[in-house]
């Protein structure tokens, strides 16, 4: 091998090595987004092809090997070379004039013909072969290819209009319901189109069937382009249309997950065999959440009809007769149990405990529903039953309540509204008091308010403690009097 053929392969390979050293040690140092997807092959490639340079060399005497040896060293300098420029002309000017990584569309079809100038130059240069007379010898064959690619070739024009349809671009998620297809756009390739299902499944899509598919688009979150949800409830003609629609409203918007701009929307939809429909209309940032929202939705529906005294309509073909209860069937025995171990109503005898037992009422909240929220006005008061519940104030979280222990004493008997907001962890079951429950027993035995006012000033005493460790202050004073007075003043004893 001459002088200046070797020096020039040794200069080739050791600018491609360098250069991709450098891209690699950016990337790796500097935390730079560069698109490496050609950096390791190639500096394994050129390693490689120093290696094999000195080989040549040392063996550049023989005829037999050295021309073997030699020819394979020109093809690694050239795939070294095409590696190089395909990543300087694609990969790189891509990125910096789109400012992300390139669409893999447009990637590998420049790639492609980077790679196939190369591949002719080489064909040409080291084997010395002419490629005209490839080409004209091959014409017949290269029709009957053709013929027998024809689905393949339809792929690769679809991809590009795929890759070119706004529409259609990466992170978009879309609805294929021919393939009873859900995802999200990763990657649009020559032959297929690569989509993310919700359990997280690749799905490759030939393009050709994308093309003939009727596609809906659900949506894009970098475009901040929310997705709309429609989800379809049944309720029994027994429960009032306004009532419903409030109700299912009011559950909407108590979900994170759902956007409030544009806010939730709830109609009537049909009127069935057994049940009124409603559509649930509502929004969300990212198609990803949509099991888990149309869970929670679907779990806290439940509650909140269950708690309204009503129930989901059964199939006129399950010949039953369904009773609503308006409560939630529970065991008397455990609730006068747990009256009797509340300080609350220590006072009571034995008849008026079981009097107040008859009409108080229990309730049953799913995780994350609130019973009660701050500022608002009530005429009840809590007793955990079952579970726990946690009280926040100003939305800083300041303890649980469990078993027999009281909370909305403070509206119930004072009128003030509510001071905390409460919520369920995990499912609970609330023992409700109300005005018109207690009201009676508290005129029959005024010694009532003495248990009611000391409780009342213990749980004051509670907030101006959480008042002051956030900088505030509030002098204590003789808080049971001043509630024994006003609980007085509130039942007009």
């Amino acid at each position: 091998m001459s002088g200046d053929i070797f020096y020039h392969k040794l200069a080739i390979l050791t600018v491609v090595l360098l250069f991709f050293l450098a891209v690699r040690a950016v990337a790796l140092f500097f935390r730079k987004g560069l698109p490496t997807a050609k950096v390791n092959t190639t500096i394994k490639f050129a390693i490689l092809g120093l290696l094999v340079l000195a080989l040549e060399n040392w063996l550049g005497g023989s005829a037999f090997y050295g021309d073997y040896i030699g020819k394979v060293q020109s093809l690694i300098v050239t795939l070294c070379l095409a590696n190089l420029t395909a990543y300087l002309l694609v990969d790189a000017r891509l990125y910096y004039r789109m400012g992300k990584i390139a669409p893999a569309f447009i990637e590998e079809l420049l790639t492609l013909l980077v790679y196939v100038v190369f591949a002719m130059a080489a064909l040409r240069i080291i084997f010395r072969i002419d490629i005209s007379s490839i080409l004209t010898a091959t014409t017949v064959m290269s029709a009957a290819i053709a013929f027998a690619m024809q689905t393949t070739i339809a792929n690769i024009i679809t991809g590009f209009y795929i890759q070119n349809d706004r529409n259609l671009k990466s992170k978009t998620w879309v609805a294929i319901k021919d393939k009873d297809l859900i995802g999200e756009i990763v990657k649009v390739g020559f032959r297929y189109t690569t989509i993310r299902t919700l359990d997280n499944q690749m799905a490759m899509v030939p393009n050709s069937q994308v093309m003939q598919s009727v596609v809906h688009t659900l949506g894009n979150a970098e475009e901040n382009e929310r997705t709309a949800v429609n989800l379809r409830v049944g309720l029994g003609y027994e429960f009032p249309p306004a009532k419903a629609v409030e109700l299912l409203t009011r559950v909407l918007m108590e979900e994170k997950n759902i956007s409030k701009d544009p806010p939730p929307l709830v109609t009537a939809y049909d009127f069935l065999d057994n049940s009124v429909e409603y559509n649930l209309m509502y929004y969300q940032d990212t198609y990803s959440e949509y099991r888990v929202t149309r869970g929670n939705v679907l779990r806290k529906v439940w509650y909140a009809v269950i708690r309204e005294g009503h129930s989901f309509p059964y199939p006129h073909r399950e010949i039953i007769r369904k009773t609503v209860t308006p409560e939630v069937a529970d065991d008397s025995a455990s609730v006068l149990a747990i009256l009797r171990r509340t300080d609350l109503f220590g006072s009571l005898d034995e008849e008026r405990y079981q009097e107040l037992a008859g009409k108080v009422r229990v309730k049953i909240y799913g995780e994350g529903e609130a019973v009660v929220r701050q500022g608002e006005a009530g005429d009840s008061l809590f007793i955990v039953k079952r579970g726990k519940v946690n009280v926040r104030v100003d939305d800083a979280s300041v303890g649980t309540l469990g078993e027999g222990e009281i909370f909305g004493e403070m509206s119930l008997l004072t009128g003030e509204r509510r001071k905390a907001t409460v919520e369920a962890e995990g499912e609970v079951r609330l023992i409700e008091i109300s005005k018109e429950d207690i009201e009676p027993i508290i005129r029959s035995d005024p010694k009532i308010l003495d248990g009611l006012s000391a409780i009342l000033a213990e749980r004051e005493v509670r907030n101006i403690e959480y008042r002051k460790t956030r900088g505030l202050s509030q002098p204590i004073g003789t808080r049971k009097e001043i509630f024994l007075e006003r609980l007085k003043a509130f039942f007009g004893i």
